[in-house]
């Protein structure tokens, strides 16, 4: 069994609810069940699955996003 992977990460150009979905869909696409928590005035994105922190913010990346750990 996978451990649960909790991340921060920081998406400076994540300005509207569209970028949330999208983000959001890019994370459920390497975990179907993994949580995302999105704020979109500290630009913070704190995810919660069992995928390595590595795969969602590449996932994340491929979505057209640019994403700093935090």
């Amino acid at each position: 069994m996978a451990s649960e992977t909790s991340l921060q990460v920081t998406v400076p150009d994540m300005d509207c609810s569209s970028c949330v979905r999208a983000i959001t869909a890019a994370v459920q696409g390497v975990d179907p069940h993994a949580t995302v928590a999105a704020d979109l005035q500290s630009k913070k994105v704190v995810i919660g699955g069992d995928a390595q922190a590595q795969q969602f913010i590449e996932a994340i990346r491929e979505a057209g996003f640019s994403v700093t750990p935090s």
